[in-house]
């Protein structure tokens, strides 16, 4: 396994981290790609990937730097993530039943990742200058996301429940003021974090706001959890880093990629459009498939 190297401390690098739970290398080569394609300053970004175990298996990071020898790629493996959070814990438990909201975070708790990093979901298709997000003012606050204001607070849990666990709850671990129930949820699709500046008590907010309701979709469940323990404590990205359309800083990849059942079996599924192409030829498709 490649040790992360130590990220380059040059003004203006943009560390990028992305995790992926069911390995694909076409996306991350389209992430890597397309991040590179759209920058104004590619050799001063390095992309870390978070991938499931492999053991001695260093495969992953040779193919990607045959496909993109230029670029500057780590590979990891979560079980790095995994040894730092002990299963046995809550916490620990949690992280495991929701990577992909809580990896961007984690990333930065565990300390994984010194260095503040712009944290992207692999499946994704980069438009915008990442440069625009890694040099952002942050001020004071540890965290930098986009909203989905197509969800809001109020369209999941009534004001009242919000007070009963906002009194009954340890004071430092939820906001004192009252809570808009018209505020936007978080989307997890980017975050800039500053992992310096995180909260230690972070996940434990998150874990007070994820006991106190039970919605009938989970993932629903924690990205409101984390949309509260972080409310009015970041700074809001500018909304063209939100996929919406064509026009957007962020697209969804629409290559084939794998998906896996939750028995472990990986299974091949159908892209539906073309912007991927772009940015992988057939030769690399080859290579990575």
């Amino acid at each position: 396994w490649f040790l992360l190297q130590d990220l380059p401390d040059e003004v203006g690098s943009v560390n990028v981290f992305s995790w992926i739970s069911c390995l694909d290398l076409r996306t991350l080569a389209v992430l890597t790609n397309s991040t590179i394609s759209s920058s104004s300053d590619p050799h001063n970004i390095s992309f870390n990937f978070l991938i499931p175990e492999r053991g001695t298996d260093k495969s992953p990071y040779y193919k990607l730097k045959a496909v993109l020898p230029d670029s500057n790629v780590t590979v990891a493996s979560q079980k790095k993530i995994e040894d730092k959070l002990n299963v046995a814990t809550p916490e620990g438990n949690l992280f495991w039943s929701f990577p992909n909201e809580l990896s961007p975070i984690i990333i930065g708790t565990t300390q994984f990742s010194q260095k503040r990093y712009v944290y992207i979901s692999a499946d994704s298709i980069v438009k915008g200058k990442i440069e625009d997000l890694g040099r952002i003012d942050l001020g004071t606050y540890a965290i930098a996301a986009v909203e989905d204001c197509t969800k809001r607070i109020g369209d999941y849990v009534s004001i009242d429940v919000l007070n009963a666990v906002q009194k009954t709850a340890p004071k430092n671990l939820v906001y004192t003021e009252p809570y808009d129930k018209d505020a936007c949820l978080l989307d997890f699709d980017v975050l800039v974090v500053e992992p310096r500046k995180l909260r230690k008590d972070l996940i434990d907010s998150i874990m007070v706001w994820f006991r106190a309701f039970s919605l009938a979709n989970p993932r629903d469940q924690i990205r409101l959890a984390i949309t509260l323990a972080l409310y009015d404590n970041y700074l809001k990205l500018p909304s063209n880093w939100k996929r919406a359309d064509a026009n957007s800083d962020i697209l969804n990849y629409n290559g084939p990629k794998n998906v896996c059942s939750e028995g472990g079996r990986q299974l091949q599924e159908e892209g539906n459009g073309d912007e991927w192409q772009l940015y992988l030829d057939q030769k690399s498709l080859a290579v990575l498939s």
